[in-house]
């Protein structure tokens, strides 16, 4: 009977001891279960914000790309029309250095064949002249370009 009593206050003592401790352990697990999944939920927020953020920085991106690519675009065209137009003014010029160069070459000889065209091309205009020609001139070809 003594033996049965202390084998009784063992359980008891043991038992509250098993008892709390099992209580304990179910209540940290559960603990650090709950820990663990809030830490989870926080991760996957923060990649879901990420994500976002991300979504909206590309779609930005793509906007610029599409407006850069558009100006671009603009450029080269008004490029190509400049090049025409450089190109136009080049043959002109040529053209008309061409013929510059041919009626230099005219004079010339126009001074070494004739006698009279080389003493009035050598000689200065009367006074007053000039200017008459000179106005004439800017009446006939009213161009903001001169330097007269």
């Amino acid at each position: 009977m003594l033996t049965a009593l202390a084998r009784l206050a063992f359980k008891t003592v043991v038992g509250r001891w098993v008892t709390a401790s099992l209580i304990a352990l179910l209540l940290g697990g559960g603990a650090w279960k709950w820990h663990a999944f809030k830490e989870d939920l926080v991760h996957k927020g923060q990649q879901v914000c990420v994500q976002e953020i991300n979504k909206e920085t590309v779609e930005q991106l793509q906007a610029a790309l599409a407006a850069s690519k558009s100006a671009n675009a603009q450029l080269r065209a008004n490029l190509i029309a400049a090049a025409a137009v450089n190109q136009e003014a080049r043959d002109r010029k040529t053209e008309l250095e061409n013929k510059l160069t041919d009626l230099e070459r005219q004079m010339a000889e126009q001074r070494e064949n004739d006698e009279t065209y080389r003493v009035w091309s050598d000689s200065d205009l009367p006074d007053g002249v000039a200017s008459r020609l000179r106005d004439e001139a800017a009446a006939d070809n009213p161009s903001p370009l001169r330097d007269d």
